[in-house]
């Protein structure tokens, strides 16, 4: 009973990034859509290709912001990723800086859900820090 109350709260907790991520810094003319291709493990890869190129248009900018306000190193982070190994996982906060320097293909890792989150297209690229209040 245990793992399935484990696997249960993993399933909720990567619901409430993704959704968190579309919902808080998509525009809104993409998130259904891009909700909609999360679920569907079919038309991930649809989207997971995007993050390489063409991502950053998607992006809403009013969220968009050079000194996010970081977590405490221990946060747990989940990734959205087009590297299979690396999407659907969840990372220390204290990992992150690495993961993201070493990212070779587009990757979003959501700090908070719907609050804080980084995005960083193909490499070579700069990542983009997105943070609501």
């Amino acid at each position: 009973m245990g793992d399935l109350l484990n696997q249960m709260e993993r399933d909720e907790l990567i619901l409430a990034h993704e959704s968190g991520f579309v919902r808080s810094f998509l525009i809104r003319e993409r998130r259904d859509r891009y909700l909609s291709q999360l679920q569907l493990p079919k038309k991930r890869g649809t989207l997971l290709d995007r993050l390489n190129h063409r991502f950053h248009r998607d992006l809403d900018d009013r969220h968009i912001c050079d000194s996010p306000t970081l977590p405490p190193l221990d946060t747990l982070c989940y990734i959205i990723a087009s590297e299979d190994k690396l999407d659907g996982n969840f990372v220390p906060a204290s990992d992150v800086p690495d993961l993201l320097a070493s990212a070779a293909f587009g990757i979003v890792v959501s700090y908070i859900p719907g609050k804080l989150a980084a995005y960083k297209d193909e490499a070579p690229s700069n990542t983009i820090w997105l943070q609501r209040p």
